[in-house]
């Protein structure tokens, strides 16, 4: 009776285990791509004024409203506080533009409402560039704080040769700030490509790549291969052609693919190639071929050519040819 048990229990251990082997099989050895786009819209650090007397601060900063000519210039709200107990905040209101960051502490709120909703717009009288200069020239301030950009030897907090040189004043008195880290960015452009293969997860920052970002959703995955030991992704974008939003391209796109090959090994990038099909910038102009559910192909011209573009879906292999 003992012995039937347990050969009955030693065949369901056996059945268990080759259920569990036949479904554990295909999730280990499953491949996924997931790209994940996002903006960050604020900021909290710390730095400190002064020279011989310090005076620890705590700011925090959000990103109020765009600017209507330059994709990333945007107005900025906020507070600082001195880091000691039972101390205030007091607000801010500020304009971020390029390597300058420039925060006000007013005490009349339409001051503020002035920088917020960018009020001095006027371009019947100024250029966009003269009206960005007119926000961080305000008068009538408590305080007044700025923030630069600096490349090069800043002091011992800076990091790889860039840092920020910042200036407290109250109009009389000037006093430098020295902030604990290198870019003052508010508004991140997040764009994360996700890669799970063989139990292996693998991550690539775009922003990283040097890849020009602006908005969520600029790039959509269109599909992958796994070729031997490399995997194979291919993204489609479209994206506006530059940050300034004026003069010529201000509102022109940029469309294409992007070629991306990995070590499936190691998640190393053995390979990034960009294939433009639109480009306001580089005068590039396409249309589409053939297509099917396997294949696509576009019709390229450019300045002095025109190129045939076939997209195979299946290997995600992506090869030109010259035309006529």
């Amino acid at each position: 009776m003992k012995m039937g048990i347990v050969n009955k229990q030693k065949v369901v251990a056996l059945l268990t285990g080759l259920v569990l082997l036949v479904c554990w099989l295909p999730i280990s050895a499953q491949t996924t791509v997931r790209l994940e786009e996002s903006d960050t819209r604020n900021l909290l650090f710390t730095a400190s004024i002064g020279k011989e007397k310090i005076m620890p601060v705590t700011f925090c900063l959000n990103v109020d409203k765009m600017s209507s000519g330059h994709r990333d210039w945007y107005s900025v709200s906020g507070w600082f506080q001195l880091n000691r107990d039972g101390e205030p905040k007091f607000p801010l209101a500020g304009i971020k533009t390029s390597e300058l960051l420039t925060l006000y502490y007013f005490k009349d709120e339409a001051l503020a409402d002035t920088l917020f909703n960018f009020r001095y717009d006027d371009y019947d009288k100024y250029n966009f560039r003269e009206m960005m200069v007119r926000y961080h020239y305000m008068a009538d301030f408590v305080e007044k704080m700025t923030f630069k950009d600096v490349y090069g030897e800043v002091g011992k907090d800076s990091v790889n040769g860039r840092g920020i040189r910042g200036e407290w004043t109250d109009g009389k008195m000037h006093l430098p700030i020295n902030v604990y880290r290198s870019d003052l960015e508010i508004l991140q452009h997040n764009s994360l490509l996700k890669i799970h293969h063989n139990g292996s997860d693998f991550y690539f920052d775009l922003y990283a790549l040097n890849l020009p970002l602006f908005y969520p959703g600029e790039h959509t995955v269109e599909g992958y291969a796994v070729v031997g030991d490399t995997v194979r992704v291919v993204l489609s974008y479209q994206r506006a052609s530059k940050a300034y939003a004026l003069g010529a391209c201000g509102a022109g796109e940029e469309e294409g693919f992007l070629w991306l090959e990995i070590d499936g090994k190691n998640g190393h990038l053995l390979q990034l190639e960009d294939y433009r099909l639109f480009s306001c910038l580089k005068s590039i102009n396409s249309k589409v071929g053939y297509q099917d559910e396997k294949q696509e192909s576009y019709i390229v011209t450019d300045a002095e050519s025109t190129r045939f573009l076939n997209f195979n879906k299946e290997t995600m292999e992506l090869e030109w040819k010259e035309g006529g």
